[in-house]
């Protein structure tokens, strides 16, 4: 429900305000599959579901972040 909720306020934003509010929205987002990350690490998961997934969220989401500040 989270990512859900997150998705759809990005859109909102993407939608109705600038380039700039988007980038930040989305460098904040970033912190949470970083969290996710962690959380996955200190309660057994696997190092492949922690990087493979949650890592690489979180690069992709703070990559795109990047783009959106060149605009």
């Amino acid at each position: 429900m989270r990512d859900l909720s997150y998705g759809l306020l990005g859109l909102a934003l993407i939608a109705f305000t600038t380039a700039d509010a988007v980038a930040w929205f989305m460098l904040i987002v970033a912190l949470n599959p970083l969290g996710d990350t962690l959380i996955v690490l200190k309660h057994g998961g696997t190092k492949a579901t922690a990087f493979g997934i949650h890592f690489a969220t979180a690069v992709v989401v703070l990559l795109d972040a990047a783009l959106l500040f060149e605009l």
